[in-house]
């Protein structure tokens, strides 16, 4: 089986950084492999990958927060594609650009923000999720 390693231009590998919310880095490296998993029992979406450096498998679970499930209805289906195509267009804008993939996590609400590098502001996008490793 062929593993697909992320690169941008010359082979140069697309940065991730997932810091907690003092900004304490917990993750930071090149991303050597990633794959998108589907959590059925919670309609989330898993972002497992691994680091260059590192035998690690790191899972990211990604949920609709509470207050986009409460004012859209979505089937878990809707839930699943919405979260893997926000993360799609994320990556191929870091692939395309060289930007790092930018993630906050705060354990203590089960939140994880990701910065949405399709704007050119300092936003981020909220999900339900945790980070195990």
């Amino acid at each position: 089986m062929k593993k697909y390693v992320l690169s941008v231009g010359d082979r140069k590998p697309v940065h991730i950084e997932i810091m907690n919310v003092d900004n304490n880095v917990l993750v930071s490296g090149e991303l050597r492999t990633y794959r998108l998993d589907y959590d059925m029992e919670t309609s989330a979406v898993i972002l497992r990958f691994s680091l260059q450096e590192s035998d690690m498998i790191y899972s990211l679970q990604l949920g609709e927060a509470e207050d986009v499930l409460a004012t859209d209805f979505m089937t878990p289906q809707e839930i699943f594609f919405t979260i893997v195509g926000f993360l799609g267009e994320v990556i191929h804008s870091a692939k395309s650009f060289g930007r790092t993939l930018a993630m906050k996590l705060d354990n203590d609400t089960s939140r994880v923000y990701v910065k949405d590098l399709l704007q050119s502001n300092d936003s981020y996008r909220v999900f339900m999720g945790a980070l195990t490793y």
